[in-house]
């Protein structure tokens, strides 16, 4: 299992404007089974970023910063709390977390903020090896995996920047503070373009499976975060394209699990479903807060709304799996990912598993035309098939629309506490007429959250950095 680094030991690096480092002052640790690195402190940039183990400490830190508060950590708050879903705890002041579901969020909530920073902190990691790797004088094909790793890790970052906060600065190289103020805002569809190149490079360079570091990106892990970026920006043949590169792995390389519990259980992590996650490890120092956070009875930070719990056909084998209506006398609580003290969860955020890429290929086959029966019909009943559900055939599914909230109920309940549904909502145009129709308070606006009041002071120049509209 890979071990990243603790999360404490980036704090200090808060000072600096979108946290484009010149250097990385740090402590990491590298996976347990196969790298054993000496601490690296106080280097300066000449006396690292030379040898295979700095490159392999490097990258291992923008791994680690997925794990940051802002990033994954915090990914349920964009992708579920937002959401008819879930809910987060509801006690007093704590508006932190409410602020999401109630749609009152303000530039200044903390979440907002800290997303911001984390996410460019990565970013500023990734962008430190790509200035240098192709230079370095290390083994050709390490080189390679490096430069892949990399790109895949700075286009999920960007991926989840512009899906948040939508037109933002652009930044792929190292730059002083100075320049950092001064880097503007760029059109999403530019920022969407260098992801895209991003994850094509990835997939050209990295290999398809390891046979000891698992965990790190693969070039099925790339193949399938570019079918979710085309399927986002409506590029519905180039998604069928990218996914069917990865259904051509199965099953092989990935495939569904027969069980849907396996896929969560901590003595199975990174099974054959799992094509890319955010790895966590309970040692004391590595684990995550969200297996405690959310199965925390007494204050859950992520319950099921009752509609969510509802709309569990009857005979769902996933719904216990992925709730409990039964340990808590007032709240429904999610429990895929398996309960331990703070700090101390083992369980990994899956970012992308099979089952998804199979509902996108469905997705992408309907857009580009309904097929009564056909394979898009095929694929969607091997994911609704294995959680104990008959298939559904063109005459309960008659049209494109009828098979368009069939995928969307699809992945609703199989993703469901994965951070896939406010996203899904907003690149299928529902979020308003969803979220209304459930009591919400939704306006066009909500289609992206806000830049954080911070940044925007900080820059002091609407022509650079400005608030999006209605914040």
């Amino acid at each position: 299992m890979i071990l990243y680094d603790n999360k404490q030991q980036f704090k200090t690096m808060k000072n600096i404007k979108f946290y484009i480092l010149t250097w990385l002052s740090l402590t990491f640790l590298a996976c347990d089974d196969n790298l054993e690195l000496e601490p690296i402190s106080q280097l300066g940039q000449g006396s690292f970023y030379v040898t295979e183990n700095d490159y392999t400490a490097a990258i291992n830190a923008v791994y680690s910063s997925l794990r940051e508060e802002g990033q994954f950590d915090d990914l349920v708050l964009f992708g579920e709390i937002r959401s008819d879903n879930t809910l987060p705890v509801l006690s007093g002041s704590v508006t932190t977390r409410t602020d999401f579901s109630e749609f009152s969020l303000n530039s200044a909530n903390p979440r907002i903020q800290s997303t911001w920073e984390e996410t460019y902190n990565g970013i500023a990691r990734a962008n430190s090896i790509l200035v240098r790797v192709d230079e370095a004088s290390i083994n050709e094909e390490f080189k390679n995996r490096v430069k892949g790793e990399t790109l895949f890790l700075r286009g999920l970052m960007y991926f989840n920047l512009v899906r948040i906060y939508g037109d933002v600065p652009l930044i792929v190289s190292e730059l002083s503070p100075e320049e950092a103020l001064a880097a503007g805002q760029r059109d999403i569809n530019e920022i969407y373009t260098q992801i895209i190149t991003d994850l094509t490079t990835a997939a050209s360079l990295l290999p398809d499976s390891y046979s000891n570091d698992i965990g790190r990106a693969t070039s099925i892990a790339a193949n399938a975060l570019l079918g979710r970026v085309h399927l986002t920006r409506g590029d519905f043949s180039l998604a069928i394209t990218e996914l069917r590169k990865v259904t051509a792995q199965s099953p092989s390389l990935v495939d569904l699990l027969p069980n849907y519990g396996d896929v969560f259980d901590i003595t199975n992590e990174y099974n054959a479903e799992i094509i890319f996650a955010v790895r966590w490890t309970d040692d004391g120092l590595n684990g995550n807060d969200f297996s405690f956070s959310f199965a925390n009875v007494n204050e859950p930070d992520n319950k099921a709304t009752p509609d969510m719990y509802a709309d569990y056909e009857a005979g769902d084998l996933r719904r216990d799996v992925t709730f409990d209506a039964t340990i808590s006398t007032v709240d429904t609580i999610l429990v895929k990912y398996e309960f331990a003290p703070p700090e101390q969860g083992e369980s990994d955020w899956p970012v992308i598993r099979y089952a998804d890429v199979l509902l996108m290929l469905s997705e992408a086959l309907n857009e580009e035309g309904y097929v009564p029966d056909g394979e898009a019909f095929d694929l969607l009943n091997r994911v609704r098939n294995r959680a104990g559900l008959a298939a559904l055939t063109a005459a309960e599914v008659p049209d494109q629309e009828a098979f368009r909230l069939a995928i969307a109920h699809e992945r609703r309940v199989e993703l469901a506490g994965e951070g896939h549904r406010w996203f899904d909502l907003v690149r299928t145009g529902r979020f308003m007429d969803v979220m209304n129709s459930k009591g919400f308070n939704v306006a066009p606006r909500h289609v992206v959250f806000p830049i954080p009041q911070r940044e925007i002071d900080n820059v002091n120049d609407p022509s650079v950095l400005s608030q999006n509209n209605g914040y």
